[in-house]
């Protein structure tokens, strides 16, 4: 996969009359290949297979700083032409695509032109992971852990590798099709790590009492998923979370206007359903429940002054672009067939609801 940074590199070497260039073809993932630059376009190889790269698509893919691209023929990669990886999800009635955060760093999602993870503001995706799963801290060894929302899976990798048992709800197919495809997501197919598919307000009421040591919960918009901010749906996360379990409710950032007013509706309905200990982690971009009383470290507090510059796109409510797609939104409600396995019947959510948490971005 080849994204605009790889693109602009190789046409600038080109220009400088280089014969060799560096791109990475997989984000970093691996080690970058060391490419031959001749007059129709870009030789490498990767993984022991041969790319090449015309020059036009190199230019195409340098206009683009959005996409993230992939050869056209998946099974001869030296045919020179690449498309953009994208979909269109029939769970969501949304466009799907794979955007890149940053040079070096992992790459997001778009959903219907939203991005899923803040970057461009000194935190890239990796490490907006590293401070969600931080506020929890510590993870042992062997804990119970439930990821709602699996998106790209970065929560759900991270957690096991820090020795988590997990289990991840995702509704949307498309996003794990996205995790395929993306090397920094290898380790949801690889590891012990249980998927499961439907509206992760459905699936939790199927949970026994007690089953989780921690729970990450990363929903897009209450627009496009109000059910995930229900009272309901929090007393079914207090239900299934261990005595001495922690819970993280990813808010946005809580010093916006926006981010402000889910706040203060989010820990209003975990009071409400009994959590002792509610706090908002304004590093983390979250907010903290236990059963009982919780302590945030100083650095966690809410700064003084507010973070200046950058572009912390989902989290400042602004569409990336219009990625097409209805904006009819569904939900799913799902029926179990054994652990680990769920049928999925979807129908039309009619409900509008304008609560004080309904702010303009989709990061799932």
């Amino acid at each position: 996969m080849l994204t605009h940074h790889e693109a602009r590199r190789a046409l600038d070497a080109r220009r400088r009359g280089e014969t060799r260039v560096e791109l990475s073809c997989d984000f970093y993932a691996s080690r970058a290949d060391d490419a031959e630059v001749s007059l129709d376009g870009v030789r490498a190889t990767h993984r022991g297979r041969e790319v090449f790269v015309s020059w036009s698509t190199m230019e195409t893919i340098a206009d683009d700083d959005r996409g993230v691209y992939e050869p056209a023929n998946g099974e001869d990669w030296n045919e020179g032409g690449f498309v953009k990886v994208q979909s269109f999800s029939d769970d969501t009635e949304r466009a799907v695509s794979l955007m890149p955060s940053g040079e070096k760093t992992w790459p997001t999602a778009l959903i219907a032109g939203f991005s899923m993870h803040r970057f461009g503001v000194g935190v890239d995706p990796k490490e907006d992971t590293e401070k969600k799963l931080g506020a929890i801290a510590p993870i042992r060894k062997g804990a119970r852990a439930l990821d709602v929302c699996t998106g790209l899976g970065y929560t759900s990798c991270m957690l096991a590798s820090r020795g988590a048992d997990v289990t991840t709800i995702e509704l949307d197919r498309t996003m794990t099709k996205m995790c395929q495809m993306n090397p920094h997501s290898r380790a949801l197919f690889e590891g012990n790590i249980e998927q499961i598919f439907g509206n992760g307000a459905d699936v939790v009421k199927t949970f026994e009492d007690k089953t989780f040591d921690v729970i990450v919960t990363d929903p897009p918009t209450f627009a496009l998923a109000g059910e995930l901010y229900s009272a309901e749906f929090y007393a079914d996360l207090k239900r299934i979370l261990k005595p001495k379990g922690k819970l993280y409710h990813y808010i946005g950032d809580p010093k916006s206007a926006s981010g402000s007013g889910v706040a203060a509706g989010v820990v209003r309905r975990l009071k409400q359903v009994g959590f002792g200990g509610v706090e908002i982690d304004y590093d983390a971009h979250g907010i903290i429940a236990a059963h009982d009383h919780i302590k945030l470290r100083k650095s966690k507090q809410k700064p003084t002054k507010p973070s200046a510059g950058g572009i912390d796109a989902p989290r400042a409510g602004k569409r990336l672009k219009n990625a097409g797609g209805k904006r009819r939104d569904r939900t799913a409600s799902s029926t179990p067939d054994r652990r680990g396995s769920r049928r999925v019947r979807f129908h039309d959510d009619d409900d509008d609801d304008d609560d004080d948490d309904d702010w303009d971005h989709a990061h799932r």
